[in-house]
């Protein structure tokens, strides 16, 4: 059997592929890769079909090893990547003999990348997906993260394409991160100055942030809603606890939540700000149904004229 022997896991590494659907009502939440643009550039670029599952490692510091020949690609956060102690490029298919030392380490910015086999982390779909959602035991490799000494079972090898260079280069976030939201259920029902608040001030990005959400740091915001009842929760959503201090809800979010919610960020921009590490500086902007769409559409644009 083909594998890939983890030798060192690093802090979060878990799999992931493009999540599961339909499942929320059941108390599973959707998991899938943090950054769906550097999945969909390794999967490119190997030749993969949009199910196949990859490592998705936190901050790097992962050391792997296959037990057969294969290709590999590396993509997402910028990371130093050696192969047998060798600098190798990211964002490129590359040949790994068997037994080789896959090593990554973390760059300067940034979190989330991907390290991509060809055939594909083999691992059993549970639910129609191989994405790790750690809080519920499920998917992934024995529904858990990562830890030394894990040998992942590989797919059928494919053979990559050799015409492919086009990739979905992740670009490190500048001084400021705009959050664009489309207004929600409790957005009618809170004060003028609140809305203002929320979208005049800067926050910065908290060392809480994780795959469940960006937990934020800022000027206090009272909604003035004393009690909600619960509600489903949706990617994006920004939850205001008492505390003040607003969270947007990511990949692993809990179903349901009964914290007043102004509405949800975009998914392009969900994931910059789960690219952004903390002391990220952020700021909320609003964002009609309308525009939201237009952006969804041209960004779908770019990545089906970037990667064909």
């Amino acid at each position: 059997m083909r594998e890939l022997v983890i030798h060192q896991s690093g802090p979060a590494a878990s799999i992931q592929d493009s999540g599961r659907t339909g499942c929320l009502q059941m108390g599973i939440p959707p998991a899938g890769a943090m950054d769906a643009d550097a999945l969909t550039s390794g999967q490119y670029l190997l030749g993969h079909s949009a199910d196949e599952a990859a490592i998705e490692m936190a901050y790097g510091n992962l050391v792997a090893s296959p037990t057969e020949p294969c290709h590999i690609a590396v993509t997402g956060a910028a990371v130093d990547l050696r192969i047998n102690g060798m600098s190798a490029r990211m964002h490129t298919v590359l040949r790994v003999e068997a037994g080789q030392q896959i090593q990554i380490t973390p760059g300067a910015a940034s979190v989330y990348s991907y390290l991509h086999v060809n055939g594909g982390i083999d691992t059993p779909e549970t639910l129609g997906s191989r994405s790790t959602s750690a809080r519920e035991g499920v998917g992934g490799f024995d529904g858990r993260r990562l830890m030394n000494g894990d040998c992942l079972p590989l797919g059928e090898p494919n053979e990559p394409p050799s015409d492919r260079a086009g990739d979905l280069t992740h670009t490190p976030p500048g001084d400021l991160i705009r959050l664009r939201f489309v207004p929600g259920f409790q957005y009618a029902l809170m004060q003028p100055d609140v809305i203002a608040a929320l979208c005049e001030n800067d926050f910065v990005v908290t060392p809480k942030a994780n795959r469940m959400g960006a937990q934020l740091e800022g000027s206090r915001l009272d909604t003035g809603i004393e009690t909600l009842l619960s509600e489903a929760t949706t990617h994006g959503a920004i939850q205001i606890p008492p505390g003040g201090q607003p969270i947007v809800l990511l990949n692993d979010r809990q179903a349901v939540g009964g914290y007043p919610k102004p509405g949800a960020v975009i998914r392009s921009d969900c994931r910059r700000l789960a690219q952004a590490r903390p002391g990220q500086r952020v700021r909320f902007s609003l964002c009609s149904p309308a525009e939201a769409d237009r952006i969804s559409w041209l960004e779908q644009h770019y990545r089906d004229t970037r990667l064909s």
